[in-house]
């Protein structure tokens, strides 16, 4: 099981996660997006710019192209095998960092800060990583669940209602599976007023 964090502050949590590996090198995966709306996750790390590795945002970017930039970053940067690659951002960035760290020196560290509703309770959890092929969604790729998994609500003030209801849905089918009183729960829950703190509870049950 995932060492998973339902934070209320981000950053310190990070900073205590990191701790943990002692002094290790310290790389950050995002794509644009997440790059602009929670950069200040990690700013005051002192992570060197050449160790942020930003790939383009979307689906069609989750491929093995991508993968190897990231080793390429990796490798040309000198990471050693005590290095921690810390993915920040939805389902594509995690499955990818995941992937990368897991292969990398036959696997490095990695933590996950999912930014997205899907992410949080579905593709940064369960251990799944992976990148598509040949016209195949996941085609290629391994359980390798990250060392730890930090979860905050209030990344997802920034997303569209798309990307969040794709996410609601998935809480839905959970809720069916799970028992009549959470399943009431996300019926009830008003996603036009969100309480971003209840979201919380909910995506810890999910």
């Amino acid at each position: 099981m995932n060492n998973i964090i339902f934070t209320r502050d981000i950053r310190a949590d990070l900073q205590l996660k990191l701790a943990d590996f002692g002094i290790a090198d310290i790389f950050v995966l995002v794509d644009n997006n997440s790059r602009n709306f929670c950069q200040r996750s990690f700013e005051d790390f002192g992570i060197p710019e050449e160790h942020i590795i930003t790939i383009p945002e979307g689906e069609h970017h989750k491929s093995l192209e991508s993968v190897a930039e990231i080793w390429q970053v990796l490798s040309d940067q000198g990471a050693r095998r005590n290095a921690v690659l810390v993915n920040v951002g939805g389902g594509v960035i995690t499955d990818l960092g995941g992937f990368a760290a897991s292969c990398f020196k036959r696997g490095i560290h990695c933590v996950n800060i999912p930014t997205t509703l899907l992410a949080q309770i579905d593709a940064s959890v369960g251990g799944k990583t992976g990148f598509d092929f040949n016209g195949l969604k996941n085609e290629i790729g391994a359980f390798a669940p990250a060392a730890s998994v930090l979860i905050e609500t209030e990344f997802l003030r920034t997303l569209d209602a798309h990307n969040f209801f794709s996410g609601y849905a998935e809480m839905l089918k959970h809720g069916l599976i799970s028992n009549t009183s959470h399943w009431a729960e996300l019926l009830a829950f008003d996603t036009e007023k969100m309480d971003y703190g209840y979201l919380k509870k909910l995506v810890g049950h999910s």
